[in-house]
């Protein structure tokens, strides 16, 4: 291969710049050209290249966002648009795509090989929702966010003998909740893939001494209701706290830099030796090839979070 296109696509997370420079630097060295794909799959449908090389990408491994912008495109669902996309490469000689994002970026690269276009995927997505590997590129970014939040209304709430729900992202995943609730030692923690019954929060919340804290997944729907209902038992101020987007911005953490750079040169090296349809993710800090079927599929909460630490920090 010897051009190669790279886009980001769906929602942004932190180190995904740190994987676009990985890949272009590690194409520098195999003489391969790298096009960057302005604005995800849009972008592809409306030719926004834009040439990369070492000089452009230096410096943006600190930096969150992506500098190729993103988007979550409409138009490429429909068949008669994809269709264009491969007359559209091979006239500007891209031999073929990496794609940085989370599940319906990767079923979109699915939908690319479909039509001839090799393509090779890059976890970028806070909800670490996708299977094959340990993390994806921002979760530990988006926990760290939420983490340090948490922290400040925990100050809030002690000092007001306050009751605070804090909301945090993650789709239907419960690994910012659960990484979450465990490193700030909140009260209660729920999560999709274990929600708890409105009886158990009321007898937690119930029996705290003064303030408390619930981490509660967005996964797991709305929690006004809740506390709404808690309110008129237990006759207490009850506020809800949702960090929102913030968890998605910011530079990202060390981690998620290095998995980012690693990850894009992985992709890079496996895309250029002719080995395609498949996601690069990452097990014990190294990159491994995970195939598109395998990777679309959750990735579950390891047992002993689950199991055996959920209860223990809900039983307190």
């Amino acid at each position: 291969m010897k051009r190669i296109g790279i886009l980001t696509s769906g929602g942004d997370s932190p180190g995904m710049n740190a994987a676009i420079c990985g890949a272009v630097i590690a194409a520098e060295q195999r003489n391969i050209e790298v096009i960057g794909v302005r604005n995800g799959f849009d972008g592809l449908l409306e030719e926004q290249f834009l040439p990369l090389s070492s000089s452009r990408v230096r410096g943006i491994n600190s930096l969150g966002g992506t500098i190729l912008g993103t988007s979550r495109s409409d138009r490429f669902l429909l068949p008669e648009w994809r269709r264009r996309v491969p007359d559209t490469l091979s006239s500007t000689g891209i031999d073929g795509l990496i794609v940085i994002g989370g599940n319906g970026s990767l079923r979109g690269a699915m939908a690319l090989e479909e039509a001839g276009i090799p393509t090779v995927g890059i976890p970028g997505t806070i909800d670490n929702d996708l299977g094959g590997t340990d993390f994806t590129l921002g979760f530990i970014t988006a926990a760290e966010t939420a983490v340090k939040a948490v922290r400040r209304l925990t100050d809030v709430a002690l000092s007001e003998r306050g009751i605070f729900f804090v909301e945090v992202m993650g789709r239907n995943s419960g690994y910012i909740a659960m990484f979450v609730g465990l490193s700030t030692g909140a009260d209660f923690v729920n999560i999709p893939e274990a929600p708890a019954t409105s009886e158990e929060i009321y007898t937690k919340i119930s029996q705290a001494e003064g303030s408390a804290i619930v981490i509660w997944a967005e996964g797991c729907g709305d929690p006004s209701p809740l506390a709404e209902w808690l309110r008129e038992e237990l006759n207490r101020d009850i506020e809800i706290s949702r960090i929102g987007h913030l968890q998605r911005g910011g530079t990202p953490a060390t981690l998620d830099s290095f998995l980012g750079f690693t990850m894009g040169a992985a992709a890079l090296y496996t895309i250029s030796e002719g080995r395609h349809s498949i996601m690069i993710g990452t097990r014990n800090l190294q990159p491994v090839e995970v195939p598109y079927e395998v990777a679309i599929e959750p990735n579950p909460l390891p047992p002993y979070l689950q199991s055996m630490l959920l209860p223990l920090l809900n039983s307190r």
